[in-house]
């Protein structure tokens, strides 16, 4: 009888093993942590203010992800599907000997101050930057990422590579620095403000700032046609 319930026990826990792992796998899948009802294509821009306290801010609140920044260490959110294709993203260029890092991702209105406290010290930047201005800014919707890169041109050491802020101007003449963005789509993310568009997107180019669109899919769609999410969202909406 003892090896009777010793038997049906070791079977027990194999079955509890199977079905946590089959779980487990299940979970770390992006397209099983995105959230049905959320709009992974909402815009925020001059013409379309933030609702803080409304409906998709009240839902994002239980979907926040937070991790230290790679920079001063402070904690940083992200809604958890595009935390995971961004780790994700992260894991695939380390394979390919690249190092990038969260900075900045999901800011309250009160974060979103600080941001534009500090711009708007800059002379005309307030004036032509209106996303940097509280409830004007992706940021708040939890899928907008800032970017750094760890590199070095004198340097192959990686022992010696600091984090960088991408630039126009090195995404054109650095390789190394294009091979992230040629990466974006594939898990899902696209450059939020390419060089360009600036016209339609109403602000500078930033390469280090990207967005989580929900889908490789989409993000392809609208990085291999040149579109900016605005006008994806135009011509299929």
């Amino acid at each position: 009888m003892k090896k009777f319930f010793l038997m049906i026990g070791v079977v027990l826990v194999f079955v509890t093993i199977f079905v946590f792992t089959t779980k487990t796998s299940a979970e770390v899948r992006v397209s099983d942590l995105l959230n049905p009802e959320r709009d992974y294509l909402i815009i925020v821009n001059d013409d379309n203010p933030y609702e803080f306290g409304g409906e998709y801010d009240g839902a994002l609140q239980g979907d926040l992800v937070y991790a230290a920044d790679v920079l001063y260490g402070e904690p940083t959110g992200l809604e958890r599907a595009a935390y995971l294709a961004f780790t994700e993203l992260q894991f695939y260029l380390r394979e390919q000997g690249m190092e990038i890092g969260l900075f900045s991702g999901y800011r309250t209105e009160e974060d979103q101050q600080a941001v534009y406290d500090y711009y708007g010290s800059l002379e005309g930047w307030a004036e032509t930057n209106k996303v940097t201005q509280p409830g004007y800014s992706e940021h708040h919707t939890g899928l907008m990422v800032n970017v750094l890169i760890k590199y070095n041109e004198n340097s192959t050491d990686r022992n010696d590579w600091i984090w960088y802020t991408e630039t126009a101007e090195r995404q054109e003449t650095i390789p190394y620095f294009r091979q992230f963005h040629e990466a974006l789509a594939d898990f899902g993310f696209i450059d939020r403000y390419p060089k360009g568009k600036e016209e339609i997107t109403r602000f500078p180019s930033e390469p280090y700032e990207i967005r989580f669109v929900g889908s490789p899919e989409v993000a392809h769609a609208i990085m291999d046609n040149g579109l900016t999410l605005e006008e994806y969202v135009e011509q299929n909406r």
